[in-house]
């Protein structure tokens, strides 16, 4: 059921987001998950983490965010990689999620209870790609 869910909102479109935008969105995402108000097991985080350390970035389409309601496509694509669906991009190289998993020694994620709705709420990539506009504009101004 929970996969479901997370494979029903992964319907964005578009050329991916930049690899350092998506590092940035795991980044956000860990730092609200690890408050521990989402319910969400340590396996998930450290999952997450996992992506950082290996250099392994899901493929995010840059379209389909609505902001205001939450960020469920992006999330979702994000989410699907971690589930072994969509592509993760591998210190450069596109691969299927899943080989990429095998590749850093992850197995696919099986979401517990409410977990689902704990990752696909939030706004980590509204505030990623706002982030990575406020990080231009100091280099620029700066």
């Amino acid at each position: 059921l929970q996969r479901n869910l997370i494979l029903s909102h992964s319907c964005g479109l578009g050329e991916p987001l930049p690899r350092h935008v998506v590092r940035l969105m795991i980044v956000l995402k860990l730092l609200g998950l690890a408050r521990g108000y989402s319910g969400v097991r340590p396996l998930v985080v450290d999952a997450l983490q996992a992506l950082l350390d290996a250099d392994a970035m899901p493929v995010i389409p840059s379209q389909g965010s609505v902001g205001a309601s939450g960020d469920l496509a992006p999330l979702a694509h994000l989410i699907a990689a971690l589930l072994g669906d969509g592509r993760i991009d591998l210190a450069g190289e596109i691969l299927p999620a899943r080989e990429a998993l095998a590749r850093i020694g992850l197995d696919p994620l099986e979401l517990g209870p409410k977990e689902g709705l704990a990752l696909l709420n939030g706004t980590q990539a509204s505030t990623a790609i706002a982030l990575d506009a406020l990080f231009l504009a100091e280099r620029v101004f700066g």
